[in-house]
């Protein structure tokens, strides 16, 4: 079964492949697929780590008012971070990492050793 993504994954692949194979690639600017391929890269990043904390808030069985009280973080970046576009700053996303029990490597998907 494939998914929406699996076309954008391929996009991306392609042009890491392509990136990776020109030595030049630093001094050359960005085409605007480039910067399309950027942005997407970054839309899934933020996708993934929202619906991951929207399920470990909900696998805690935590409110938004109770993760409030818990890291000081407002209702309404929550609720924004989870269901919207709004980034989390590094510290934002430690508070939250330390409230669900978890590590911020395994919320962002990768190994910083």
């Amino acid at each position: 079964m494939h998914t929406a993504d699996d076309g954008l994954v391929k996009r991306i692949r392609d042009t890491v492949l392509r990136m990776a194979h020109s030595p030049m690639r630093a001094l050359e600017p960005a085409t605007e697929m480039e910067d399309k391929t950027r942005q997407s890269v970054r839309h899934l990043a933020r996708s993934r780590v929202s619906q991951l904390l929207r399920q470990l808030r909900a696998a805690h069985g935590l409110t938004y008012a109770d993760v409030q009280a818990q890291t000081g973080l407002s209702q309404q970046m929550l609720f924004d971070v989870e269901y919207k576009d709004r980034r989390l700053t590094l510290d934002e996303l430690r508070t939250l990492a330390v409230c669900y029990g978890v590590e911020v490597n395994d919320v962002l998907g990768v190994d910083m050793e």
